[in-house]
């Protein structure tokens, strides 16, 4: 997948853990209530792994209900609630749901994303690499937030370790993590984007941790263009969760 494509994950990332591995409940995060009639705008592109537009996707606001069906090139537009935490799913025929969790948009602004869709058998052969083949998969960015920065060598940290973390062999975009890979993040071209993987990830957990380690990373919550990403994020079963670390 191509590096445009990721131009606007700017997701999420860590917060403190309330529970330990060994007592975990299935839990339905809240969402913030609306502050009185404000309204904000979320537009996109729904993609597939080559880069290509998915037409015809489903694209959901959890809990408030708000969709909107992609069209020809794959876009989308979502008129939302403002300064209210936002969880999209991507849905497509064939395809396993994408989720962008756990957003707010300013009033009256415009925040953009892009939601990559695998199919549901690449899925399903991700998730086996993990010690949960019922649970969920994770695909985590590495970005830099000056954008000259570089993650090799570091390490991505899932607490509790609840899902297997494992890495691509070339380090660029969202190839499939390779099991004889070196369990660090390999070397990249500056500019361009590393991903790592959780995989087989315990679902319903109500908050989960992603850290790197081996190199100093920016704490959410991150602000950017009008969009604040407070850093918390749960994982479904069968679904594609989207998360961003970001480095100085």
């Amino acid at each position: 997948m191509s590096n445009r494509q990721h131009a606007f994950w700017s997701f999420v990332v860590v917060a403190s853990l309330s529970g330990c591995a060994d007592n975990l409940a299935p839990h339905t995060t809240p969402e913030t209530p609306t502050t009185g009639n404000d309204r904000a705008t979320v537009t996109g592109h729904v993609v597939d792994p080559s880069g290509a537009p998915v037409a015809g996707a489903t694209v959901a606001v959890r809990a408030s209900g708000e969709h909107a069906t992609t069209d020809s090139l794959g876009t989308f537009t979502l008129d939302v609630p403002a300064n209210t935490t936002l969880t999209l799913a991507a849905t497509a025929p064939n395809m396993a749901p994408t989720l962008l969790q756990q957003f707010l948009v300013s009033p009256g602004a415009n925040g953009m994303v892009e939601l990559p869709l695998i199919t549901s058998d690449h899925f399903k052969s991700l998730v086996a690499m993990g010690a949960n083949p019922a649970g969920g998969v994770v695909a985590v960015a590495l970005r830099s937030m000056s954008g000259s920065g570089n993650v090799a060598g570091a390490t991505v940290q899932l607490t509790p370790s609840l899902g297997r973390v494992m890495y691509a062999a070339t380090g660029v975009g969202m190839a499939d993590p390779d099991p004889a890979m070196a369990s660090v993040v390999p070397s990249v071209v500056q500019g361009d984007e590393s991903y790592a993987w959780a995989l087989g990830v315990q679902p319903h957990v109500s908050i989960m941790q992603l850290a790197l380690r081996g190199i100093a990373e920016i704490e959410p919550p991150y602000a950017i263009d009008d969009v604040t990403w407070p850093g918390t994020f749960t994982v479904d079963a069968g679904a594609l969760t989207l998360v961003t670390l970001f480095t100085k």
